[in-house]
């Protein structure tokens, strides 16, 4: 029971990172550098007690799937300045589980148990269902939603997020050995991406050294004491259970996008949103049932 519970607190920090980078405020440089500035901070600490050693290969690795992670939380942040959290991080959340289980099953032959492929089919149709409602929106006139822009950003984003998972796995790396080069890799791409010269949206004046981006560190050790959380728990539930409670934290997050940050709803957006947060969380647990399967041979 303990293991279960303490594999419950990723879901709980993951779920309030994103509403807590919009609180701070700062523009999206500075909502980016800060964050991952913070968890390669919080990597940088933590991995020497982590007993790790890496060969080059792996340590190269590792290090690209981090330039992947960088660049997908960066389009991610700014997929919530056009749509909103409440609306992005379970559209987001249903993106990356599909596209890890579509890899997983293409690219490495998963969901070969017994009862495991209908089971995951049903959760990739409820991810489906669920990134559809809460992506409706009545036409109201509201200027706060802007899906032309917003959509490509999720796009995106959910490339790097999924790709970066999908190399590791590939692989055979686990996340711990990862922890350091991966975020060794997503500080350097905020340093580039986030720069003036690759950033022209954002303006001549280079905004990222200011005591807004320090602040934005907060989110960025959450992030990375909920990663390694994740992964040293996984090792004790089981890779199906704590994989599918780490996706919890989308509840969390829509809450506290709606209730936190004031982001408003008219009262089919609420029905729809709180079903279409149901399905992707549905779908999340289904997949690591159907996880759970593709073990039984």
């Amino acid at each position: 029971m303990l293991d279960l519970l303490i594999a419950c607190i990723p879901s709980l920090l993951f779920g309030v990172i994103s509403p807590l980078v919009m609180k701070i405020g700062g523009d999206n440089r500075q909502q980016t550098t800060g964050q991952l500035t913070g968890g390669f901070l919080f990597a940088s600490a933590a991995t020497p007690f982590l007993g790790v050693t890496w060969t080059p290969e792996v340590f190269l690795i590792s290090l690209f799937s981090g330039l992947l992670l960088g660049a997908g939380i960066q389009w991610q942040l700014k997929s919530l300045r056009s749509v909103g959290v409440s609306r992005a991080m379970p559209i987001s959340t249903g993106a990356q589980l599909l596209g890890v289980a579509l890899g997983g099953v293409v690219l490495m032959g998963e969901w070969r148990g017994p009862g495991a492929l209908p089971v995951g089919t049903l959760a990739l149709g409820l991810i489906v269902g669920g990134i559809y409602l809460c992506s409706r929106t009545e036409s109201t006139g509201r200027a706060e939603v802007d899906w032309g822009v917003g959509v490509p950003q999720l796009i995106v984003s959910s490339i790097g997020l999924v790709t970066y998972v999908l190399l590791l796995r590939w692989f055979s790396i686990d996340g711990v050995t990862a922890l350091f080069p991966q975020a060794l890799g997503y500080f350097l791409t905020t340093l580039v991406l986030t720069s003036p010269r690759f950033d022209p949206q954002g303006g001549p004046v280079d905004t990222r050294w200011s005591i807004i981006t320090v602040r934005q560190f907060l989110p960025g050790f959450i992030f990375g004491a909920a990663l390694l959380i994740m992964l040293t728990s996984s090792a004790k539930v089981g890779v199906a259970t704590g994989f599918t409670l780490s996706q919890m934290g989308v509840v969390l997050t829509t809450f506290l996008g709606i209730v936190w940050l004031g982001e408003s709803r008219t009262r089919k957006e609420m029905l729809w949103t709180v079903f279409g947060v149901v399905g992707v969380v549905g779908g999340a647990i289904l997949i690591g049932v159907a996880k759970t399967l593709d073990t039984v041979v």
